[in-house]
């Protein structure tokens, strides 16, 4: 199991003990390019528990990534209330 950022240091997330996905810049334009960014990143990865930081064409690479790959996904999206994350488990 993984626990990673979707992208680096938009936002401190300790619990992202694996990094993350993306680095902090990425081209939104370039879908095909992302997908292989994140294929890249989940190499021998079954589990990944993902803390959502913005930018939805970066997810949607992870996504489609985990959902090809067979990899479990739980999205950790941030609380501004409580200043925790809760999860949302993608079937």
């Amino acid at each position: 199991m993984k626990y990673m950022a979707l992208c680096d240091s938009r936002h401190p997330i300790p619990d992202a003990v694996d990094g993350a996905v993306f680095p902090n810049t990425i081209n939104p334009l370039a879908v095909e390019e992302l997908e292989q960014m994140a294929k890249s990143a989940l190499v021998n990865t079954d589990s990944l528990t993902l803390f959502v930081t913005g930018l939805s064409v970066a997810l949607v690479a992870v996504i489609n990534v985990c959902h090809a790959n067979n990899i479990i996904l739980t999205l950790m999206h941030y609380d501004r209330d409580t200043g925790t994350y809760y999860p949302q488990k993608v079937k």
